[in-house]
């Protein structure tokens, strides 16, 4: 018999709302970036939020994501030879299930391939129809079959930088200007590293632990951790693995913050007492390791433009347990302090060609124009906090980019035009091997971190 209904006529049986999988949570994520331009790191992290995958599955939804939009152009291109009318006439839903499954079958081992098939035509079914399932299954199946002679890229384009972004999943423009510089070898090395997942980096909050301590309490968590290898408070996290919401996080015993980050800093060499102006500041892990290195003895201004952003520095200097941190809502571009810093740091907005692999939807977004449309606000950046820099006192420029425009030949326009300053060697205070004529120089190819771009500068004791 069926329950009676309330005074409301309503009935009283509870709506069960069904728990997305992993590989669903993956496929909204992949889109709603292919259909709305959103930003995947973001979008991920709300819906493993909201989604309650317990942490393996939530690294799994991860990797599903962050792989198939790494590899994103090689698995079109192999669909398009599968797909009669080409992969881009499809369905978005079904488009992404179909890059998805491809993705598992090609690159993950430990899938079974039965099982990246048969979940694919279960979504298929639940975004699309039978029809759409139809075609998802036949379609890979047909590729299963045919597995171990797959077409090659680069044995049938003849354009060699096209073959060369199509095999290594890279906009065609990025492929031509790294060859150009870099030369054939050391452009793929560079183009393949990108497509390895970027290793989860950790930066000790000495004020609260040291490494090897850090190393063993995650190890007492599953995860394991080894030693950087450019910083002393890095640690380097085998895995996808969800961070937040650990004690040790919530504690503040690390902050998650690629090496090529924790060297800036570490280039700055902040001084107990003094003062230190830190523009473009957010999310906050720059400040607060000015402030954990010299026990929060001194102030520093924390300069964002975006009331949001500079929440998330508050939150961090809080969860770090740090003081002397002054947030400061303003424009970089302007005056922000009424004496000048002892130490002033312009980590400037830029390209993010250097954290590609980190940012796996990032290289479908970039083009050369958007790189090129902020040099001038670098320029002006590094100006402004040159102005508010004491005589005899240093400035940082840094950038999450190995662009040349965006580093070195920044700093070569800055110091043409500012002959009161003048270049410090970054090798005075950072392993030499990640020192490049004087500046710090990443590459993720050479070195495992980042790719980035750090010089020191000095004004020069007699200026004005």
């Amino acid at each position: 018999m069926r329950p009676a209904p309330g005074k409301s006529g309503r009935s009283r049986r509870r709506v069960r709302v069904r728990q997305k999988s992993a590989r669903e949570v993956a496929l909204h994520v992949l889109y709603h970036v292919d259909t709305r331009k959103a930003f995947a790191d973001l979008l991920l992290n709300q819906a493993l939020r909201d989604g309650g995958l317990e942490a393996r599955d939530a690294a799994f939804a991860t990797e599903l994501v962050n792989g198939t939009l790494r590899l994103r152009a090689r698995l079109d291109w192999i669909l398009d030879r599968y797909v009669q009318a080409g992969v881009d006439t499809l369905p978005a839903w079904i488009r992404n299930i179909l890059r998805l499954g491809l993705y598992q079958m090609l690159y993950l081992d430990r899938v079974p391939v039965h099982a990246a098939v048969d979940e694919s035509v279960k979504l298929a079914r639940i975004y699309g129809h039978s029809g759409t399932a139809g075609l998802t299954n036949a379609v890979l199946r047909k590729i299963l079959r045919e597995q171990e002679s797959l077409p090659d890229p680069e044995a049938l384009i003849e354009d060699p930088a096209l073959a060369l972004a199509v095999a290594t999943s890279h906009p065609q423009w990025l492929v031509e200007r790294w060859v150009r510089r870099l030369g054939d070898v050391e452009a793929r090395a560079l183009l393949e590293a990108e497509n390895r997942p970027s290793p989860v980096c950790l930066r000790v909050n000495p004020g609260r632990t040291d490494r090897e301590t850090l190393r063993r309490t995650l190890a007492g968590h599953g995860i394991q951790a080894e030693a950087g290898r450019w910083s002393r408070l890095s640690l380097r996290v085998e895995g996808n693995i969800v961070l937040p919401g650990l004690p040790e996080f919530d504690s503040g015993l690390f902050f998650v913050q690629d090496e090529s980050e924790t060297l800036v800093v570490e280039l700055l060499d902040p001084r107990p007492g003094e003062t230190v102006l830190d523009l473009c500041a957010a999310p906050g892990g720059k400040t607060c390791q000015i402030q954990e290195a010299r026990n929060s003895s001194g102030r520093v201004v924390a300069v964002d433009v975006q009331a949001n952003r500079l929440s998330r520095v508050r939150e961090n200097a809080a969860r770090m347990g740090v003081s002397g941190v002054e947030p400061v809502l303003a424009d970089g571009r302007q005056p922000v302090l009424g004496e000048p810093a002892d130490r002033v740091l312009v980590d400037a907005p830029c390209s993010g060609l250097g954290v590609l692999g980190r940012r796996a939807d990032a290289r479908w977004r970039k083009t050369e124009a958007s790189m090129r449309a902020l040099l001038p606000l670098q320029a002006d950046l590094l100006a402004a906090g040159a102005a508010q820099v004491k005589p005899g006192g240093t400035l940082v420029y840094s950038a999450c980019s190995t662009e040349p425009e965006e580093g070195s030949r920044q700093i070569a326009a800055f110091l043409a035009g500012h002959p009161d300053f003048e270049s410090e060697d970054a090798a005075a205070f950072l392993p030499p091997e990640v020192v490049t004529e004087g500046a710090l120089l990443l590459y993720p190819h050479r070195h495992g971190t980042d790719g980035a771009f750090a010089a020191r500068l000095r004004r020069r004791a007699g200026a004005p």
